[in-house]
């Protein structure tokens, strides 16, 4: 294990995704654009291509599947997830799609498979973050790309409300980290950051309210404004 290695277990992790998995739709529904942001920002930073391969990681029910078929509809991707009850889940909702049950530690792939990673609100969750990266970093072809999203610690406040007034499913265990840690851990797992963008909620439908969460979050872009972003995005290359 390494220093950044948190004091929840993937068992305790495993655990409460299980219990959830049934309802994780339905509640995220509640909030579909602050939910489905996540995908759109990504996709918009995952430049797809035919034949390209891509892993999904920590693919819950498969909320992304129709992002990435959307953005590149020849793609090959594969979807992996730590939770059995997310795996049915998913199975029901894309069962033409490849969903496959993983370890956070161990990936079930060999070294340099896949062209792209995409890893959406994964590393707050792994018991050793860095042994999570360095796993991305291996099964990443040289040059390949990863995109990444989490919430940082400074936003860990918005957990506390959610436990309070019950949004939505909750985190189960997990630990919010701070901007300055993340890019210390991509650095040492061997990433080269391209980008880092923090991002705020606009939780209302419309062109009007998309445009006015382009424009709010533009402001957290880089800088010293980007850990205030309550979704922090980072686009990273693993060096050729």
């Amino acid at each position: 294990m390494s220093k950044y290695a948190n004091r929840f277990t993937m068992d305790a992790v495993r655990l409460f995704w299980d219990g959830v998995a049934v309802e994780y739709g339905e509640e995220n529904e509640r909030v579909e654009r602050m939910h489905t942001q996540r995908f759109r920002e990504a996709l918009r930073r995952l430049a797809l291509r035919p034949g390209m391969k891509v892993l999904n990681v920590w693919s819950r029910t498969g909320s992304a599947v129709p992002y990435l078929r959307g953005a590149c509809a020849d793609a090959v991707v594969v979807n992996a997830e730590l939770s059995r009850g997310m795996l049915d889940q998913a199975a029901r909702f894309h069962p033409n799609e490849s969903f496959i049950q993983t370890s956070l530690h161990e990936l079930p792939f060999g070294a340099s498979i896949f062209d792209a990673v995409l890893s959406l609100e994964t590393l707050e969750h792994v018991p050793d973050p860095l042994l999570f990266l360095a796993e991305i970093r291996r099964v990443l072809v040289p040059g390949g790309d990863l995109v990444m999203s989490l919430p940082p610690s400074a936003a860990e406040w918005t957990s506390f409300l959610n436990s309070l007034l019950k949004f939505h499913h909750g985190e189960g265990p997990h630990r919010f980290l701070a901007p300055g840690v993340v890019k210390r851990m991509l650095g040492e797992a061997g990433f080269e950051l391209l980008e880092h963008r923090g991002t705020l909620f606009v939780p209302f439908s419309g062109t009007f309210f998309e445009s006015l969460d382009t424009r709010l979050s533009a402001l957290f872009t880089d800088g010293p404004f980007a850990q205030l972003g309550i979704r922090q995005f980072y686009v990273c290359k693993a060096p050729r």
